[in-house]
């Protein structure tokens, strides 16, 4: 087993999202079976149900010219099946965090959003912000709740109650380097010999020295790597706000704060900054305005299919990966799911609508990847392709719903999907994946902590920022900001986790 310890997405990742004043009720209305006020004059449809509209928030790396034409499509089949319509609401995946933000603390009434890892379900729930969907499962989307597995709905739980729908996808971790081919042919880089993420410097100095129009090493403040020189190997403790760790085949668990190894992830990053690997504006520049022009990616899921998916959003470039780690799992750790906001005046119908999503395949592929013969052709079998100049491309299957019902893209072996499950089953599991931080006692020192590493993280993550002038200051404003009171409560309630599980 490959060192467990990284620091993946480390703009977003490192701060545990922390959301003030989610309040908001579903209000006075009361609602019928259909999921309508009471007294409304709207006809219903053939099944008894009456008209609403839903609000959707999710997050995708573009806008997309053609929303509103998807939108329609869509509002087509859901009206059709459950007498809906949805208003999409694509938030620019760098800016969702503080727009649910804001969403949220002004109690808006909406109801489905996206949560995941930048805005995690457990913390919502202790924040009141979304609603247990047990009975509405049951109910309303009992053909969604048998195709998922039980370790999901276990990861989406918290108190005994399911908090959200799991994006079935690909559930393990397999990190390593995604190389632009040409480049890899040309400079003769040989994947084997690439053992650790030190191996990679040569390739990035040639590239540095002879392909100005290249930038060797992507960084762009919203990732990083962990350099694998060390003996000892690490897991992430998930749930909290990625400085914390375990060894593994440790019995007793022991809880790690900053280890040695994780500060070494920001000095590599300085050392490549000054050697040029990265770009001298990383921290304030989008990564997809260089789509194309990167030389060596970083990248935590080296699923079966990555490349085609990779070159449809790399300006037609053909790529290959060399992974560095074995496949690993927290379990579910709740990366990428849909709940349903408390808010909501018609949580039952936002339940029929994403039992739609996971099992009406031509929904979901509308989502995903637009009308056929508009944005994509459908080729042989499953296989579609994108039109050129498409303006409805998301690339992004994973935020909507299973990509288990995704049609193909060119580039992905016919049995995607059946590997990807396999790997989902035969992934190694983190022994406290189960792990779930209640961040009430400390939300007052967690968003001061927030706030310090805004000042940081993306410094530190591109290397703009030199690790070792500027790691004393920092720590000593992370103290400040009550480092050791939520260090303190974090270790409280993993001893009794511990317990709990029968691990101590």
């Amino acid at each position: 087993m490959k060192n467990k310890l990284f620091g993946v997405l480390a703009f977003i990742l490192l701060a545990a999202t922390v959301l003030a004043g989610c309040g908001g009720k579903s209000g006075d209305a009361t609602v019928d079976n259909g999921g309508a006020k009471s007294g409304s004059s709207d006809a219903k449809n053939e099944s008894g149900l009456k008209p609403v509209e839903l609000t959707w928030y999710y997050p995708l790396s573009q806008l997309q010219p053609d929303q509103q034409k998807v939108q329609d499509e869509v509002n087509k089949i859901v009206k059709e099946k459950i007498n809906a319509t949805v208003k999409l609401m694509p938030v620019a995946i760098g800016d969702y965090v503080q727009k649910m933000n804001t969403v949220l603390a002004a109690g808006e009434k909406f109801d489905i959003l996206w949560t995941g890892y930048m805005l995690k379900p457990e913390e919502l729930v202790r924040k009141g912000a979304i609603q247990p969907i047990d009975e509405l499962l049951n109910q309303y989307a009992p053909e969604l709740k048998a195709d998922v597995p039980q370790v999901m709905w276990d990861g989406l739980s918290v108190d005994g109650k399911i908090y959200g729908i799991p994006n079935q996808q690909i559930n393990g971790s397999r990190y390593g380097f995604i190389v632009l081919k040409d480049l890899a042919d040309k400079y003769k880089l040989d994947p084997t010999s690439i053992k650790k993420i030190e191996d990679i410097e040569p390739f990035l100095k040639q590239v540095k020295g002879n392909e100005p129009d290249y930038i060797p090493f992507g960084l762009f403040g919203t990732s990083f790597v962990n350099p694998q020189a060390h003996d000892d190997q690490y897991w992430v403790v998930p749930g909290l706000d990625d400085h914390f760790y375990i060894k593994t085949n440790d019995p007793a668990y022991t809880l790690y704060r900053y280890p040695e190894e994780e500060l070494n992830n920001f000095r590599l990053a300085s050392k490549w900054y000054k050697e040029g690997y990265i770009y001298k504006d990383a921290a304030t520049v989008k990564a997809s305005d260089f789509n194309g022009k990167v030389a060596v990616d970083f990248n935590v899921v080296l699923k079966p299919g990555v490349e085609s998916e990779v070159k449809a959003k790399n300006g037609g470039h053909d790529v290959i990966t060399i992974p560095l780690s074995d496949w690993f799992s927290n379990g579910y750790s709740a990366t990428t799911n849909q709940s349903i906001s408390r808010t909501s005046a018609n949580p039952d119908r936002a339940m029929m609508f994403l039992n739609l999503v996971n099992t009406d395949k031509r929904l979901y592929n509308l989502l995903t990847s637009g009308l056929e013969g508009v944005h994509y052709e459908k080729l042989t079998g499953e296989y579609i392709k994108a039109l050129p100049d498409s303006r409805y491309q998301p690339n992004m299957d994973w935020v909507f719903g299973s990509v288990f019902n995704s049609y193909l893209r060119e580039g992905q072996p016919e049995n995607i999907w059946e590997e990807t499950k396999k790997i989902n089953s035969n992934s190694e599991v983190n022994p406290v994946g189960a792990f779930k931080f209640n961040s009430e006692p400390v939300s007052t020192e967690i968003a001061n902590l927030n706030a310090v590493w805004g000042e940081y993280k993306r410094g530190l993550v591109t290397g703009t920022l030199d690790f070792d002038e500027t790691w004393p200051s920092l720590y000593g404003k992370l103290k400040e900001a009550g480092e050791e009171k939520y260090v303190a409560e974090v270790k409280k309630q993993f001893e009794q986790f511990l317990k709990d599980k029968g691990l101590k």
